[in-house]
């Protein structure tokens, strides 16, 4: 995540990973929660919450993005194993790892519905632009299914539009794709997606660490 100590430059690291802040894929309305908080062992002339106030919330499915910078974690880390292990350990540990705040209020708790991993040897891509126009709810279609089809089918046209022209320029062509599916509603919708399936969420982190180790070739 890189470092910056203003009083020694040469302590200073580039960093090698960027995340994106989350963003729902749909419109959201913030919500209230009213709570109390009492004293276990009030004193009998003191009557009453010790504290009251309200907490904003909110329900929504989000579109979470991060990107790893291999060379510079090579770099960074000094050795391409290590920056193989740190890649597996970052992927596995941004699928399934929640904030800790509120956890006991909220029960946040909840798996992905859909993961996509590319590993490109040209730019990264970011693709919030697939929900530029909020989905909508159907009575036929869920936000998460629909979510997923617009995520796979946005991909699908970026990955068209950036192939290169002809196989002299294929260093610059994207490698590997896996896709994660945690519902067999969005299993369907995203039937068409030019990915490699795979069965378990943890398998992506070994992927990613095969797919480090085999750059350096």
């Amino acid at each position: 995540f890189g470092r910056m100590v203003a009083d020694d430059a040469n302590l200073n690291v580039d960093a090698s990973v960027q995340v994106a802040h989350a963003l729902s894929t749909h419109a959201v309305q913030n919500e209230f929660d009213y709570f109390t908080a009492v004293d276990d062992r009030n004193p009998e002339d003191e009557t009453g919450a010790g504290m009251i106030g309200t907490i904003e919330f909110n329900s929504a499915t989000l579109y979470r993005y991060a990107t790893i910078n291999v060379d510079g974690l090579v770099h960074n880390l000094g050795e391409r194993q290590a920056a193989a292990t740190a890649a597996k350990v970052f992927v596995s540990s941004f699928l399934t790892c929640m904030p800790t705040g509120k956890q006991n209020t909220f029960a946040n708790r909840t798996a992905p519905d859909l993961v996509l991993i590319t590993v490109r040897r040209d730019q990264p891509l970011n693709l919030a632009g697939a929900f530029e126009d909020p989905i909508r709810p159907t009575s036929t279609s869920s936000i998460s299914a629909q979510s997923a089809t617009r995520l796979i089918q946005r991909f699908e046209f970026l990955q068209r539009g950036l192939a290169p022209l002809d196989d002299d320029n294929a260093a610059g062509s994207p490698g590997a794709s896996w896709l994660w599916i945690g519902s067999p509603e969005i299993d369907s919708s995203v039937a068409t997606a030019n990915t490699e399936r795979v069965v378990r969420l943890g398998e992506l982190g070994r992927l990613v660490e095969a797919a480090v180790v085999a750059s350096d070739s």
